[in-house]
């Protein structure tokens, strides 16, 4: 048994009823290692290869169990009924398949939330979309794991060359879940534990003499901006507004050489191109529907930065989150790439930002009944961003379901309070993968912004070279 971090229960609270945080990928695999001599999928050989892959991560056998009155976080405890057919489903698309079939189906799938009762992740084997492919969804709950730490346990079942699938599985016995007075009396010891030691570390901070010129300038520096502070406000777009429970996922393929192309000729990072990409797409979706405010304040984007150290085995949430504005008033796309570059690594560091890190921390402190109700409420209302960019660095070599190849991978993430739009991007070989995730009833078909997307990537690509 073990407490959820603070950051997986301030997420877990930011969902409003009937929808949940989830992340995963749209995978694409060559089919004909994957079916038999009749041509149906591998599906037995599929789990066995899952299940000898999961002693590595023993959160996916896991379920969330609360505590009484919410008195301290959930605790993750073994599922006692775990059953690995139960998270490996496969679905066959009607005829005549394709992307209009898997669009609706994924539509309808991101748009239900997992069975709390058992650990939340689920990888769908999806026959039908194309004779020569077949398609596998990886989904999960945003409390399981981050992007990369999802990543990372989804490689586990990828090898660098094709290789048979592993069918070697290790017995394993759930332990029985902990008496709930037992349970409840561990996870509020737990609870204040972690009080004392944030409050310790902060003591330390502050009376560490190693520390007293950095604390007496951040001291200075926030004294000096109280008087004039002034949050960076998004503006009021069509795009950004309370989101529901239905979810829209559209997909594309942009060549990695037409990235690699612009960050080298604008002397900036991949992360900056993708953004100047999304800048022009945002552009070009305000343009069409009469949006377009040249003189108007810049749309702002949050992007969350995740942790490089990987050292912690638990595979949770272990990031933080800045903002960005875009650009969309400045007409050469290759100025907007400069002008991403500079925003995102040449300001100076503020109180602010220095505390982003421990922003997740507050869940150890609010009473988790008041972080249910004033988490949804506050993000529902947020004002300092209009959308979300994910950018998540992938394998540079092919990678193989046994003897599959991965063709393509796209990642989604389900948006809530009044982030109705999210672009997800992952590198993989020689292409950067792109998964558009949004809420329809208030930003649209996602499709249209993938054609927006394509378009502005080609136009910066040709500038570029």
């Amino acid at each position: 048994m073990q407490s959820m971090r603070a950051e997986d229960v301030a997420l877990l609270c930011a969902e409003p009823d009937g929808a949940q945080l989830q992340i995963g990928a749209l995978c694409f695999f060559d089919a004909a290692p994957l079916r038999d001599r009749r041509g149906r999928v591998r599906l037995a050989a599929l789990r066995s290869h899952v299940a000898s892959q999961l002693d590595a991560v023993p959160r996916f056998r896991q379920r969330i169990a609360p505590t009484w009155a919410d008195l301290a976080a959930p605790v993750w405890v073994d599922d006692t009924d775990f059953d690995l057919a139960r998270h490996t489903p496969l679905v066959t698309l009607p005829a005549p398949g394709g992307p209009a079939a898997l669009r609706t189906f994924l539509d309808r799938l991101l748009s239900e939330p997992m069975d709390v009762a058992h650990p939340l992740w689920d990888i769908h084997v999806v026959d039908g979309y194309d004779d020569d492919v077949i398609a596998v969804v990886v989904r999960a709950h945003h409390v399981m794991a981050d992007g990369l730490a999802l990543y990372d346990a989804a490689t586990l079942l990828l090898s660098a060359a094709p290789s048979p699938p592993r069918r070697t599985a290790s017995h394993w016995t759930p332990q029985p879940e902990p008496a709930a007075g037992r349970r409840n009396a561990i996870a509020l010891l737990d609870r204040a534990g972690r009080r004392i030691a944030l409050a310790s570390a902060a003591i330390r901070q502050v009376l560490d003499p190693r520390r007293a010129v950095a604390n007496a300038r951040f001291a200075a520096q926030a004294v000096r901006s109280v008087p004039g502070a002034r949050l960076p406000i998004a503006p009021s777009l069509a795009i950004t507004g309370p989101v529901g429970t239905r979810r829209a996922f559209a997909w594309d393929t942009l060549p990695m050489s037409d990235i690699i192309a612009v960050k080298r000729a604008c002397d900036a990072t991949v992360n900056d191109v993708v953004l100047a990409i999304v800048t022009g797409a945002l552009r070009a979706e305000l343009d069409a529907t009469d949006c377009f405010d040249p003189s108007g304040p810049e749309p702002r984007a949050l992007v969350p930065i995740g942790s490089t150290d990987r050292t912690d085995p638990e595979p949770g949430n272990r990031f933080s989150i800045t903002s960005v504005a875009l650009p969309v008033a400045v007409d050469d796309p290759l100025e907007r790439v400069g002008l991403i570059h500079a925003r995102m690594h040449q300001r100076p560091a503020s109180p602010a930002t220095s505390l982003l890190p421990h922003l997740f921390s507050v869940a150890d402190l609010v009473p988790i009944p008041a972080l249910r109700v004033m988490a949804p409420w506050a993000l529902r209302r947020q004002p300092l961003v209009n959308l979300a960019v994910s950018n998540i660095p992938g394998s540079r070599e092919p990678l193989y379901l046994g003897e599959s190849r991965l063709l393509g991978l796209h990642p989604f993430i389900t948006g809530v309070g009044n982030i109705a739009l999210i672009v997800g991007v992952l590198s993989y070989a020689d292409t950067l993968g792109v998964g558009i995730t949004v809420d329809p009833d208030v930003a649209g078909d996602p499709a249209r912004i993938v054609e927006h997307m394509r378009r502005s990537a080609i136009e910066l690509a040709r500038l570029a070279r």
